[in-house]
């Protein structure tokens, strides 16, 4: 029989959805063969054989204002993978987060009796508690990263299973500082996608110079990706010729190891942070309708996942219009400057930390999604 006669859709629509496909497809196909994989995704995923009929640098978008400017394209896409799944037949899908997009696909693979496993929830804790529902009717099989999900899910009658963050796997075990490190460093991490470093890095530059007025001791550290080009980067940093910054591609974890302290753009890079135990604030802009929407519907007194794990700010946050130099600089001058507060914060981020979980999570999570396409008897044996 032929091997794409048994085939999986993975879709992850973001690069941090990419990288957990990636950690989970060695285990997946060492555990299925002669089952292919095919989606949407992007390098991660296209080193570990999956076919790609879209990259996840043509999909990333954040915010309901750019959504919106995108959905042409985004309509394009889905309508892309709606056509391939009904060539393909896929015996399952695991769909990884990017929940505009995947919720929606989710509701067809239901009506098409493709059994749906999500991993990665969307934040429905947080934005969008309508999903709940659409969680219980179509997904068969749910993987959450953090505990309190979890229990969230449970008490609105929905069955899910913890497996840890993977970014565990990548700490080392010491949160000293890395060999290299000297003198006090501050890390820059402006996120990951081309909306944020253009709305938001040009805010973290102009606080980094504040800083180094007043304190032209310490260094800087950009961790850059390169889902964005180089050359936006160089443009931005080209206005602050006077910083001399160090500059670490695709390696956020050892730009925190070489710092102290670090001032981060909300979203994945808060929880590397926080298990380096790196004291940190946290900074976010985003469009005008993205901004309302949030006050609107979103009940969290935090953005950041490291408060919203410690249940209390450990992290200081400057959100939208509070986001100014101005108070970044002052209040990063104030923490840097307090010895016994950075301590106590690290010792709160030790704590968050422990509650992330062990390593081992995409092991735990692949073997979880085996057990599942076996007892569904998706793969008939011998046939």
């Amino acid at each position: 029989m032929a091997a794409d006669r048994y085939n999986i859709l993975i879709v992850a629509g973001e690069p941090s959805g990419d990288m957990r496909a990636g950690e989970l497809l060695k285990d997946l196909t060492d555990s299925l063969p002669g089952v292919s994989f095919w989606g949407i995704g992007g390098d991660n995923m296209l080193e570990k054989g999956v076919e790609l009929i879209e990259h996840v640098r043509d999909l990333s978008v954040a915010g309901v204002w750019e959504a919106i400017k995108n959905y042409p394209k985004i309509r394009a896409q889905y309508r892309n993978c709606v056509e391939n799944i009904r060539q393909k037949r896929p015996i399952a899908a695991i769909l990884i987060d990017y929940p505009g997009f995947n919720l929606r696909l989710a509701k067809y693979l239901h009506k098409e009796n493709i059994p749906v496993i999500y991993y990665v929830i969307p934040q429905v804790w947080a934005w969008g508690r309508n999903r709940i529902k659409l969680l219980k009717r179509c997904m068969e099989k749910i993987i959450v990263l953090f505990a309190f999900e979890k229990r969230f899910l449970k008490e609105h009658g929905i069955e899910a299973e913890f497996v840890g963050h993977p970014l565990v796997e990548k700490i080392p075990e010491s949160s000293q500082p890395a060999e290299g490190h000297a003198g006090f460093t501050l890390a820059l991490v402006p996120g990951s996608r081309e909306t944020e470093i253009k709305r938001i890095f040009p805010t973290i530059l102009d606080t980094a110079e504040m800083i180094h007025r007043d304190r032209g001791d310490i260094d800087f550290i950009l961790a850059e990706s390169s889902n964005v080009e180089g050359s936006l980067y160089d443009s931005i940093l080209s206005g602050h010729a006077g910083l001399d910054i160090r500059r670490v591609k695709d390696d956020t974890i050892q730009a925190l190891a070489l710092s102290d302290f670090a001032i981060v753009t909300s979203g994945t890079a808060t929880l590397e942070t926080a298990l380096m135990e790196k004291p940190m604030i946290i900074t976010y802009i985003t469009s005008f309708l993205t901004a309302v929407l949030f006050r609107l519907f979103v009940r969290l007194r935090y953005l950041g996942i490291v408060n919203i794990i410690a249940g209390k700010e450990v992290a200081p946050e400057f959100l939208q219009e509070a986001a100014v130099p101005e108070r970044m600089s002052k209040k990063t001058l104030e923490m840097i400057g307090n010895d016994g507060l950075l301590n106590r914060i690290k010792g709160e981020l030790k704590k968050v930390k422990t509650a992330v979980g062990e390593k081992g999570a995409p092991k735990r999570a692949a073997e979880i999604m085996v057990r599942f396409i076996e007892k569904k008897k998706l793969i008939c044996d011998g046939s």
